[in-house]
């Protein structure tokens, strides 16, 4: 009886695990990593892992209110850019890199239109006009953090790092990294998550944040691409 019981505990686990996604699943280090498709701007299906090709996923938060989409991710999309216009480590490695938001694809206009105001946010946390101690421990953090001081032009939008879009989150939700509420807030949206695949499609590295500004620089990851693959 309790063999049953315990049978009958897993298989009611199993299902409220993955019965969301059966072909997407959690995935650690050294583990091979499920084969999805995900849409492009284009309308286009990008399947991954790609083959003889190495892979950066980038499945970014989203918004952090239903109005608001995160500075965060504004910024680390512009500064994974600005790495890739400057360094030779993505052609050197055979690198693909794709950023994911967890919607379809109409959103992806928005999330253009959001750019000025995030980083005016975050060029307001470098220079608070609030002078008080808490204000400024958070301004010395973001100067470190956030060195760079971006521009962006909505009306001529360059997306030189591809988009890829998650309509239903299928693979956000197979994957454990959509959530309803997270990082304070209460709205649709992953946890900010990245992966590198080698060739063989295989996870050579997974950060998975732990609260919403925790995310590797760009000069980080080129590190840890430099070392692994």
């Amino acid at each position: 009886m309790k063999k049953q019981i315990l049978v009958l505990l897993i298989t009611v686990f199993s299902l409220n695990t993955f019965g969301q996604n059966d072909k997407v699943i959690p995935v650690q280090v050294q583990e091979q990593f499920s084969d999805i498709n995900l849409t492009s701007a284009k309308d286009e299906i990008t399947e991954l892992p790609e083959k003889d090709r190495n892979t950066m996923l980038i499945f970014i938060r989203g918004k952090v209110t239903p109005t608001v989409w995160c500075p965060i991710c504004h910024y680390q999309y512009l500064e994974l850019v600005d790495a890739v216009k400057k360094t030779n480590f993505a052609e050197e490695n055979d690198l693909d890199i794709y950023f994911v938001l967890p919607y379809a694809k109409d959103s992806l206009q928005n999330w253009i239109n959001a750019f000025p105001k995030s980083l005016n946010t975050i060029h307001s946390w470098k220079n608070p006009e609030d002078q008080s101690e808490a204000f400024l421990a958070w301004k010395e953090y973001c100067l470190e953090f956030f060195p760079e001081d971006y521009n962006y032009d909505i009306n001529n939008p360059v997306l030189d790092v591809p988009v890829l879009f998650d309509p239903g989150h299928k693979v956000s939700d197979g994957l454990f990294l959509y959530r309803e509420e997270w990082g304070g807030t209460k709205v649709p949206q992953n946890i900010p998550t990245i992966y590198i695949l080698n060739k063989e499609g295989k996870v050579r590295f997974k950060y998975h944040s732990q609260y919403t500004n925790d995310r590797p620089s760009a000069n980080y990851l080129i590190e840890v691409v430099e070392k692994l693959l």
